[in-house]
């Protein structure tokens, strides 16, 4: 079967299909709003959703990289000084470990993590001006 016009065909695990589809039904309703109605879009919009936060990381600071999270942050390589720095959430907002501050460029670059700023949002918190 050809894919529609527009489109490509892809192969997935079963594994990954199943958990598509068990993803696709229990957020159907916040989905829908984001025009998300097939596994065929679901699949595009989280590509897409990946590509764009990678993209938006690069360019904010081209020289960190998110290494993970932890139960109470995330891990960011600092590749201009050569460490690695954790991020944590500290009384309900964002701290730098390394600088002490919550408005330096790794606090920075943690709200710019989707999940981080997602999560932050929910509690009220916006990102602050950030210095070097």
């Amino acid at each position: 079967m050809m894919p529609t016009s527009g489109y490509r065909s892809i192969t997935v695990s079963e594994e990954a299909y199943n958990r598509l589809v068990q993803f696709l039904e229990e957020h159907r309703e916040e989905l829908r709003k984001q025009d998300v109605r097939s596994i065929s879009s679901l699949v595009s919009h989280l590509v897409m959703y990946v590509i764009e936060a990678d993209d938006i990381l690069r360019r904010r600071a081209p020289w960190m990289r998110l290494v993970g999270f932890t139960e109470h942050g995330v891990v960011i390589e600092d590749k201009k000084i050569d460490r690695i720095v954790e991020v944590r959430l500290v009384n309900n907002d964002l701290f730098c470990e390394l600088d002490q501050r919550d408005d330096c460029v790794h606090v920075g670059f943690a709200y710019a993590i989707p999940e981080v700023y997602n999560a932050m949002v929910a509690r009220g918190k916006r990102p602050p001006q950030v210095w070097e």
